[in-house]
């Protein structure tokens, strides 16, 4: 379990809608609405309203398998409630999920557990929370769940209140915000997404209303509002905002540890929604916005190799980052540039395909792009995605699949990307093809070619254009295709590995707050790597900030004991011990 999916919102008060106030009394409640629309904060002052928020378990769960959910939510719960005082109960063999179960059991009568899923509430999920309801209703436990999707209740599974996630907004804010004219327009644009309008109405306050109310009359939609928002407003940060704000839209957190100088998430507000112990989370649905603008940005001491075409959510580092940001960038006819780091993402001559016509599709293009070296045959298509459904109707499917993905990609080119050649399915070869997975791994072999050359500088630019390509797991939409475990787990050794090689190129060269940056990525990759922290509280010590230092060895410690019940190794307690002593 890593530390800041389970820290609590920094609770905000304000008027309350007669649905929400009734979720005090239902003993489980759904929030559900579109992505945008939940204001974590303002539920978290709900909860505070009813002087729970000290017994409030809290924990964001996005993607998270039922089995993975159960086990880390059982040790959130222990962390939060263990008394000692309380025995838990022998388990129950009809019980799926005894150690969350007793867990809960551990539970100060009334207290709460919100569960955000950051999606539909899935069947095993809906499994998981009716196996603990007996455990729940016997504490008089509240669990909120909130689903920020469409949402179908499973069956057995009835809430016994669901509330509207717009419904946590509070109106009385909008209606102090600036003229009735631009209050529509705002109303307009953030439809139901109450959260943007909470952030955008908070950015006024906190920045500058007529910067807010320019981005908001030369918008034209939601997506419009939040880059023209984002965009206005970060050319007013410091770079050292900015630079935290990169940090945190890599990893979906920040604190002001993380940084070289005390960012605080409530100087980055619209963007993060601040947590307990000084933490602030990205809010989803401002990131993909973050991306595109700070990619834009010309801070020479900020960009990274990968920012400069300008283009965060471009795919590729190959010669397309290359271009100078100053250049108005050109493509060329037959450019297909592919994320396979992350979830799915192509582009054809710039423009992105939108919709694939089916799950099935998206991963038998997957596939083939990352076996463009040559064709497919049908059978491996079969045996790998149908191995179980008869020949025919298995051959049936593949042609739907290959057909939806034709479908998609004739909304943005004419070019015929996907060929049947050589007696299987291929990428059109004609084309000019680049896959970030594939640009990560040469960007690696770069990095080592220039170790070997002790061309340490060169070595660190092809480390970072690497590290920056990395923007997520191989196939992190597919989790649960059995093809896509090796790459992906190789693939993870190998950042791991290449952030290590970094960071000792970093730190001998004494750029130390690059070591830093790069320590709290390894960090973000495996948050118990011992050797992670270590590196931090000795970059730490060195610029002065002993304090920092010791709070980092306090930091590891909590991580180990959390997630694996360990201890730090003895190489990390010797150097705390002299850090205190100042004898480093």
């Amino acid at each position: 379990m890593y530390l800041p999916p389970v820290l609590r919102p920094v609770a905000v008060g304000g008027e309350l809608s007669p649905a929400v106030q009734r979720i005090e009394q239902a003993p489980f409640s759904i929030v559900r609405g579109v992505p945008g629309s939940y204001i974590a904060e303002r539920l978290a002052g709900v909860i505070d309203g009813w002087h729970r928020l000290g017994d409030c378990v809290w924990f964001r769960a996005e993607g998270a398998r039922p089995t993975d959910l159960a086990e880390s939510l059982g040790v959130a719960c222990r962390h939060r409630w263990s008394s000692g005082e309380r025995a838990p109960p022998a388990n129950r063999p009809s019980d799926p999920s005894p150690p969350l179960s007793d867990a809960i059991q551990q539970a100060p009568e009334g207290a709460v557990i919100v569960l955000e899923l950051g999606g539909r509430v899935t069947a095993g999920v809906a499994r998981l929370i009716m196996a603990i309801r007996p455990a729940v209703t016997s504490r008089r436990v509240r669990l909120v769940v909130v689903a920020e999707s469409r949402f179908h209740p499973p069956t057995g599974l009835p809430p016994d209140w669901v509330v509207q996630a717009a419904d946590l907004f509070d109106r009385g804010a909008l209606a102090e915000y600036s003229s009735a004219r631009n209050q529509a327009r705002l109303t307009r644009y953030a439809g139901r997404r109450a959260a943007v309008l909470s952030d955008v109405l908070g950015a006024a306050q906190l920045w500058s209303q007529n910067a807010v109310d320019d981005a908001i009359e030369a918008s034209s939609g939601t997506r419009s509002l939040l880059d023209r928002v984002t965009r206005v407003l970060l050319s007013e940060l410091t770079p050292d905002q900015r630079s935290a704000l990169r940090v945190a839209t890599s990893t979906g957190y920040w604190h002001p540890l993380m940084g070289t100088h005390l960012t605080t998430s409530e100087q980055l507000r619209p963007w993060l929604v601040p947590l307990e112990q000084q933490w602030g989370w990205v809010r989803p649905i401002w990131r993909p916005s973050l991306r595109r603008e700070l990619g834009r940005t010309t801070d020479s001491d900020q960009a990274l190799p990968g920012d400069l075409d300008g283009r965060v959510d471009d795919v590729s580092l190959g010669h397309a980052a290359l271009r100078a940001r100053t250049v108005a960038p050109t493509t060329r006819p037959g450019l297909v540039e592919a994320r396979l780091l992350g979830s799915l993402e192509v582009r054809v001559d710039g423009s992105p395909v939108s919709s694939w016509n089916g799950q099935r599709g998206a991963s038998v293009l997957r596939y083939l792009l990352s076996r463009r070296q040559h064709a497919c045959s049908r059978d491996e298509l079969l045996e790998e995605f149908w191995p179980d459904v008869p020949v025919a109707a298995a051959r049936n499917r593949l042609q739907v699949a290959i057909s939806g993905l034709r479908r998609a990609f004739l909304d943005v080119t004419a070019l015929n990307i996907v060929e049947y050649a050589q007696g299987g399915y291929r990428i059109n070869p004609d084309l000019l093809v680049e896959v970030d997975a594939e640009n990560f791994v040469q960007a690696l072999r770069a990095a080592a070619a220039a170790e070997r050359a002790d061309d340490r500088e060169g070595a660190r630019t092809a480390y970072r254009r690497a590290t920056a390509l990395y923007r997520g797991d191989f196939a992190a939409d597919a989790p649960f295709e059995q093809w896509t475990l090796l790459p992906r787990e190789s693939l993870r050794l190998k950042l791991v590995d290449a952030l290590d090689r970094l960071s000792r190129i970093e730190l001998a060269d004494r750029r130390i707050d690059d070591c830093i940056a790069t320590a709290h990525r390894m960090l973000d990759v495996d948050p118990c790597r011992e050797d992670a922290h270590r590196l931090l509280m000795r970059c730490y010590a060195s610029q002065g900030r002993e304090y920092q230092a010791l709070r980092q060895y306090e930091f590891c410690q909590r991580i180990l004991r959390a997630t694996i019940d360990a201890t730090p190794a003895r190489d990390t307690t010797v150097l705390y011990h002299a850090i205190r002593s100042g004898s480093t």
